[in-house]
C-alpha cells in the first residue's frame, strides 16, 4: 500500500517520477513551463487529497493518466484561446492600440479630476477653453475682460501643471517600486 499522507512519502514519489512525467508530457507538444506546471499541480493535488494506492503500478497508472488528461485539457484550452483571438481579430498591433486608448482615457480622466478641484472662474474658464472657446469668446460669455480671462487661465494652468507634476512623481514612484 502506498500512502501519500506525509511529506516524506510524497517527496520520495515526487523525486522518483517528476522528471519522467515532465518528459512524458512533452509528447503532447506543450511548452516546458506548462508541462512543469501540470506535473507540479498533480503533486499538489496528491498532497491535498492524501491519496492511497494499492501498489506502485496503480500509482504509475494514476500519474501518467492524469498527466495525459491534463495535457489534453491544456491543448484544448490553448485552442479555445487561439480560436477566440482569431474570431475577435485580436492581433498584437490592435492590442497595443487598445492599451494606448486606455492610457489616453485614463490621462483625460485624471486631467478632468484635477480641473474639477479648481475653484470658480478658474474651473469655468479652463472647461470653456477645453470646449475650444478662445479668450475673447470666454470673456464675452462670462462678461469679463479678455485680459482677466488670460490672467485667470494662466493661474489655472499653473495649478494644473503642479498637480500633474505631483501625479507624475507619484506614478513614477509607484511604477518604480512595484
Amino acid at each position: 500500500m502506498i500512502e501519500l499522507k506525509n511529506k516524506d512519502e510524497l517527496d520520495v514519489v515526487f523525486h522518483a517520477y517528476y522528471k519522467a512525467l515532465v518528459n512524458y508530457a512533452s509528447n503532447f507538444s506543450i511548452n516546458l513551463d506548462e508541462r512543469e506546471d501540470i506535473v507540479q499541480d498533480i503533486f499538489v493535488y496528491l498532497w491535498k487529497q492524501q491519496l492511497e494506492f494499492p501498489n506502485e503500478a496503480a500509482l504509475k497508472a494514476y500519474l501518467y493518466t492524469t498527466v495525459r488528461n491534463r495535457c489534453l485539457n491544456v491543448i484544448k484550452h490553448n485552442k479555445v484561446k487561439s480560436d477566440f483571438q482569431i474570431s475577435q481579430n485580436i492581433d498584437p498591433v490592435e492590442d497595443s492600440l487598445f492599451q494606448k486608448q486606455v492610457l489616453e482615457e485614463e490621462i483625460t480622466r485624471q486631467l478632468y479630476k484635477i480641473i474639477n478641484t479648481l475653484k470658480g472662474r478658474k474651473r469655468e474658464i479652463i472647461l470653456l477653453s477645453l470646449k475650444g472657446m478662445k479668450g475673447p469668446e470666454i470673456a464675452t460669455k462670462l462678461k469679463i475682460e479678455a485680459q482677466t480671462v488670460r490672467a485667470i487661465r494662466t493661474q489655472a494652468y499653473k495649478i494644473i501643471k503642479e498637480k500633474i507634476n505631483a501625479l507624475g512623481y507619484f506614478l513614477n514612484f509607484v511604477l518604480t517600486y512595484r
